[in-house]
């Protein structure tokens, strides 16, 4: 059972089902029946009653109960796999979000109604993928691949191949097993990609690729595992779990990727996908911040209070995904 400030009060059934009652002059009245994915949800209201949480066992959903009718900020649908990364991003607009756990297929879904608008069968392994305008490029073990992401409302089961991708490059010297991770700038130049020769190694190759025509423009050897792109186009961040990560810079001229230093972690530099344009923060892995520091949601289930926690923001949109579940969760933030 759960209050907020005396206006509204919600409770679960020993079903699938949470009640969310609400203050009139005559006393309680049921106001909407919230339908979860599993047994015995636990709701939360938040503390000005205009947002309530309800998880289940790997799931968080987030509701607005003045129209709480509106379908809740959406999960991906996807058949439970071995443990692994997820790989995501949303449109430059947020209206939709791309992603893919470890093999070849890419979901293009909509935020707003929570349906797929595309299914791409890339036929290839995916290391890496990133939306830029009205694009999804899609980085492979040889090959960066390209598709022109769906406008307006599409059919749930359209589907695309490789024979509709608007365009592709070939990369050199690439080898399937060798793939780590892999981003592309925004201004689609570079491609870079972490290569391992041998997993017992601690240490990783950094290559950096033009996307236009797949020749290697340079490399450098690394600890860390994390890579982004700097709003630049030009220089690369690759990071770790450790404070600092490190800054790499390309020169297509001379054909180097040359080391230029290092940057905070816990303070990067604006653009990143763990930090939010906006100032809200995940905090301790157990708080969503607002920007004035207030506490507005709490991250209930265990799963998403541990180190495994990765995230992605996306102006008031928050995507997070754990290791150890299958699906990643989209929650709508506002303060």
């Amino acid at each position: 059972m759960t209050f907020s400030d005396g206006h509204l009060f919600a409770c679960s059934t020993t079903g699938s089902e949470t009640y969310l009652w609400k203050e009139s002059p005559t006393g309680y009245i049921l106001h909407e029946i919230l339908t979860s994915s599993d047994v015995h949800p636990n709701p939360l209201l938040s503390p000005n009653g205009e947002l309530i949480v309800v998880s289940d066992d790997s799931t968080l959903r987030l509701w607005h109960t003045k129209s709480p009718t509106t379908p809740p900020s959406s999960t991906l649908t996807r058949a439970p796999q071995h443990p692994g990364d997820f790989i995501l991003d949303f449109s430059p607009d947020g209206t939709l979000v791309v992603a893919v756990r470890e093999d070849s297929v890419v979901t293009v879904l909509n935020l707003a109604s929570g349906v797929p608008q595309l299914t791409i069968d890339t036929s290839m392994g995916v290391y890496g993928l990133r939306v830029i305008g009205n694009t999804v490029v899609v980085i492979g073990a040889r090959k960066v691949i390209a598709w022109d992401l769906p406008t307006g409302d599409c059919d749930p089961d359209a589907g695309a191949n490789l024979k509709e991708s608007s365009w592709r490059t070939d990369l050199s010297g690439q080898q399937a097993d060798q793939i780590f991770g892999a981003t592309i700038s925004s201004d689609i130049r570079y491609v870079a990609i972490l290569t391992q020769d041998n997993p017992e190694h601690d240490h990783f190759q950094l290559n950096v690729y033009s996307a236009s025509t797949g020749e290697c423009l340079g490399y450098g050897n690394t600890e860390n595992f994390a890579l982004w792109f700097f709003p630049n186009g030009c220089d690369v961040l690759c990071a770790s779990g450790d404070c600092e990560a490190e800054v790499w810079r390309v020169d297509d001229e001379r054909k180097v990727l040359e080391l230029q230093g290092t940057v905070d972690v816990e303070q990067p530099p604006e653009g990143y996908p763990w930090t939010s344009s906006r100032g809200y923060q995940v905090a301790d892995h157990r708080w969503i911040l607002g920007p004035d520091g207030k506490r507005l949601l709490m991250l209930l289930p265990a799963p998403w209070q541990s180190d495994e926690l990765d995230q992605v923001w996306k102006g008031q949109l928050l995507a997070l995904f754990h290791r150890g579940l299958s699906e990643p969760v989209i929650l709508g933030v506002e303060p």
